[in-house]
């Protein structure tokens, strides 16, 4: 097995921009710089991609650069009043269109103020001063699930009158696929909007379902897809912020590319390595005792957070990664496990006609048999066994 090859990387961190901390994609960046600089950008843009890949921090950011007033090689600066305003989430004409609890509202009439209640409101401030400090938070209002037709309504309110300083004016609307649940009536009224759009109005929709919004508004927008960031620039981004390196190396292989995912990793790493360990030792062991306590460990983890017990077999199968690149190589050169190096040897040594394949094949079986509510305490003996079969 040699080594992998390089890949470019696509997305960088800016120094300007208004967030530093957002790692930006260049090519859909200097697509979209491109349409601005030749009076060609679309009046809708639909963001879309996996969670956690900086969407709707790149939305934030082409607002700013619509009405920056000191713009620097084709990026807001992110200190001129206009960029602070869109950073802090108080200018005028940059709104966000999102999923609201229903609150106080009765008829689709009502004015979408009545969706919040004074702890809703708070909640939602809040959750906006958490999306100033990091692109990549999401916000997302307990008891949200839908946008309402509400918000659509206000909105073409609002795109009647003039705007501040005769600025653009950019509509965020985030989480854009439920504009169409429980029943598509906002995005038909939003649809109305996409039409006969005003002048000087972009349009920004971002989700990670573009599936489930309507056709005949797809159709309006100009698609540019965000894939998941690099296994390296998200390392290395994790690395930066203080994270131990093959802590970073095993959660970013885990998040799928997905920055936020990736974070609350780190933040929880200890606690999923410390289980992994013990996953590990009963699976090499002959002793009932290990087997049972982690049966119990992954039982508890099952019924506390299903997801976190699938990351824990993600690691499981990294780790086992792991000894099948060195049994066939000797070289350390790609293992992520760097820090149990003198196990994966020890291992490979003892078990020298293993055949690691099939233990991940047994492992990745064995998570999804349990996924599927298959009976847990048989199926991790039975994954155990076969492993020491192998």
């Amino acid at each position: 097995m040699g080594k992998s090859a390089k890949i470019k990387p696509t997305n960088l961190a800016h120094s300007l921009m208004i967030s530093s901390d957002l790692l930006i994609n260049n090519k859909n960046w200097k697509r979209l710089s491109r349409s601005w600089n030749s009076g060609k950008l679309p009046h809708a843009l639909l963001f879309h991609g996996p969670e956690g890949t900086g969407k709707e921090g790149h939305a934030l950011e082409l607002a700013a650069l619509l009405n920056c007033t000191t713009i620097t090689n084709d990026e807001p600066c992110g200190n001129c009043p206009s960029c602070k305003k869109t950073k802090s989430f108080q200018h005028g004409n940059v709104k966000i269109i999102m999923p609201l609890p229903r609150g106080k509202i009765k008829s689709s009439d009502d004015s979408v103020e009545k969706a919040f209640s004074d702890s809703s409101l708070k909640e939602y401030w809040d959750l906006l001063k958490q999306k100033k400090d990091d692109p990549y938070f999401p916000i997302r209002l307990t008891g949200a699930n839908t946008i309402l037709i509400n918000s659509i309504r206000d909105l073409k309110h609002d795109l009647a009158l003039s705007t501040v300083n005769n600025e653009w004016r950019i509509i965020l609307i985030f989480q854009a696929e439920k504009l169409c649940i429980p029943s598509p009536e906002a995005a038909h009224s939003l649809l109305k909007v996409l039409e006969e759009p005003p002048e000087k109005t972009l349009f920004i929709l971002v989700s990670s379902q573009p599936g489930a919004i309507l056709d005949t508004i797809r159709s309006r927008c100009q698609s540019l897809y965000f894939p998941p960031i690099s296994v390296q620039i998200l390392q290395d981004k994790l690395i930066q912020t203080g994270a131990d390196p093959v802590q970073a190396a095993v959660m970013v292989r885990i998040s799928g590319g997905n920055v936020r995912l990736s974070q609350e990793l780190i933040e929880n790493s200890t606690d999923l390595m410390e289980k992994l360990y013990l996953l590990l030792n009963a699976c090499f062991s002959s002793d009932p005792s290990i087997w049972n306590k982690c049966i119990d460990t992954t039982a508890r983890l099952k019924t506390k957070d299903i997801n976190q017990m699938e990351q824990l077999f993600r690691c499981a199968v990294l780790f086992f990664r792991d000894l099948l690149y060195y049994s066939a190589t000797g070289s350390d050169d790609e293992i992520i496990f760097k820090n149990k190096m003198s196990k994966i040897d020890k291992l490979t040594k003892s078990y020298s006609e293993a055949d690691w394949h099939s233990c991940i094949q047994h492992i990745e079986n064995t998570q999804n048999y349990i996924s599927r509510n298959g009976y847990l305490p048989l199926q991790i003996i039975c994954m155990i066994l076969d492993i020491q079969k192998s």
